[in-house]
């Protein structure tokens, strides 16, 4: 699967969110921790600068510490986290 926040970090914001909810929601984890842990470590040095609707959601603290716990996911979320996995797993 390509990891299309690489070539775009303003994608980092909903796949966080996604991985986040299908992992802490769902039990479902897409990738690695490690990857999980670098996704928010990338996140958390760019976002100031990225742009995305969902923006509001992502606390500076909770990359810090690497989790989620505390999110409200939108049904947005939910919705596009449920076809990456369909996607995923293709």
């Amino acid at each position: 699967m390509d990891r299309v926040w690489e070539t775009n970090p303003n994608m980092l914001i909903p796949y966080y969110l996604m991985f986040s909810y299908l992992y802490y929601e769902k039990n479902i984890n897409l990738i690695e921790d490690t990857e999980f842990d670098q996704l928010c470590k990338t996140l958390l040095e760019k976002l100031d600068g990225l742009t995305h609707m969902h923006k509001h959601l992502v606390k500076k603290e909770s990359l810090t510490a690497g989790t989620c716990y505390d999110i409200v996911y939108t049904n947005m979320i939910k919705g596009s986290a449920m076809l990456l996995l369909e996607k995923w797993n293709k």
